[in-house]
């Protein structure tokens, strides 16, 4: 097995596989790589925040929810819901992505 590569958050590469070995199933390379383009790409395109031209806020104004996004009071932040929200679905569809060629151990 190739050496660990650190992640972006400085965790070892081996918590990645130890996840794969504990369900039982190899990530294929390929898979693995669109997956965390896809990840790469939806961070990076919702993490630019440029008011009035951020990703989410155009999203949020068109679906009419452009009030939500701007929330920011009475303990709520709009932004970062629909921030959360884009990233658990976005994450979502990396893991559809990753598993597609998986195979079992």
């Amino acid at each position: 097995m190739p050496p660990a590569l650190p992640d972006l958050h400085g965790h070892a590469g081996d918590r990645r596989r130890a996840g794969a070995r504990a369900l039982g199933i190899r990530i294929h390379p390929a898979a693995a790589a669109a997956a965390l383009a896809i990840s790469c790409g939806t961070h990076y395109a919702a993490d630019r925040r440029v008011p009035g031209k951020a990703l989410l806020e155009k999203i949020a104004t068109k679906a009419g929810k452009g009030g939500f996004y701007k929330l920011a009071d009475f303990g709520m932040n709009g932004a970062f819901h629909l921030d959360s929200a884009w990233h658990h679905g976005w994450e979502t569809v990396a893991a559809v992505v990753a598993t597609t060629k998986a195979t079992t151990r």
